[in-house]
């Protein structure tokens, strides 16, 4: 964020200079003049820059080439009722080709930036972590296969619901502020989340997300309680090694334990609330610790 402040700022007052400097006469005359259609142009090249994905995947220097190949034809075909070249002309051409290029550079970090910045809200916000990863609303239909496949063939399923440990939320700030920042928290420790299940299940399994919940179900076909238990430990531990946070999972299985998928996960939250319970209170993580350990989801720090 400080990067991206930083770059915008010089990018303003690159324009500032760039469109003011015909004014700077310092007590004598200012021999700049600065052809009309670069202002144009210049404006043109950076607004494309920003906004345009096709000069984000390229570099700055390929931009800048580009739109000084563009200033020369326009030179060349339209706007050329001054020399390109010799004496004074020669020191303004430069000029104005130094001023275009700065301004294309700084539009190209800007992008950059910007672009970092979007990707990190995504990260935050959103569960892109993995293509396998749906929310119920667009997982029904599967779900329901899966329980109909089950009670048919007489095959077991289970569910397992999992939720990040809340003692290593950050504590002790004014109630408002912990809550924004718990919301945070927790989606983006539940991004982290499921990109460690994605990682860790069967091509099988499906993860499903709660909408504005704090958790996130698994189903497994063809898995039956101890498996279930054994994909369990293997989530936590993956958890702790790659996010280092704690998660609390309760499982549930078809027929033994509930015979519809609701049931199932209402069943398997029961048993992560009184796992939960039963857990030794633990040392909030400060921010500093979370943020060493926790970086789009892979383990920084051990």
């Amino acid at each position: 964020m400080k990067r991206l402040r930083w770059s915008i700022a010089a990018l303003m007052l690159h324009l500032a200079l760039f469109f003011n400097i015909e004014r700077l006469d310092f007590n004598q005359d200012n021999v700049i003049d600065i052809l009309s259609f670069v202002y144009v142009l210049g404006i043109g090249a950076v607004v494309a820059t920003l906004i345009v994905p096709y000069f984000r995947r390229h570099t700055a220097g390929f931009s800048i080439l580009l739109w000084i190949a563009v200033y020369f034809v326009l030179r060349r075909l339209f706007f050329n009722e001054r020399p390109l070249i010799g004496g004074l002309y020669l020191y303004l051409s430069i000029t104005e080709l130094a001023l275009l290029s700065g301004a294309i550079l700084l539009a190209h970090r800007v992008a950059l930036d910007l672009q970092d910045f979007e990707q990190a809200i995504i990260n935050i916000t959103l569960p892109q972590t993995n293509r396998r990863v749906r929310p119920i609303s667009e997982a029904t239909e599967d779900i329901q296969t899966e329980m109909l496949r089950s009670r048919r063939h007489k095959r077991p399923l289970s569910v397992v619901v999992v939720r990040p440990d809340p003692s290593a939320m950050e504590a002790y700030l004014h109630r408002s502020v912990r809550e924004i920042q718990q919301a945070m928290m927790t989606r983006y420790t539940l991004t982290g989340l499921m990109r460690v299940i994605a990682d860790t299940m069967r091509r099988t399994d499906l993860v499903i997300e709660i909408p504005n919940g704090d958790e996130i179900v698994v189903l497994s076909p063809e898995t039956d309680t101890d498996q279930s238990s054994i994909f369990s430990q293997r989530i936590q531990s993956a958890a702790a090694q790659q996010l280092g946070i704690a998660v609390t999972c309760g499982t549930a299985s078809f027929p033994s334990d509930a015979l519809t998928f609701e049931e199932l996960v209402r069943e398997a939250t029961r048993k992560v609330k009184e796992e939960a319970g039963n857990q030794p209170t633990f040392e909030p993580l400060n921010s500093q610790a979370v943020s060493e350990r926790t970086t789009d989801g892979i383990n920084t720090k051990t």
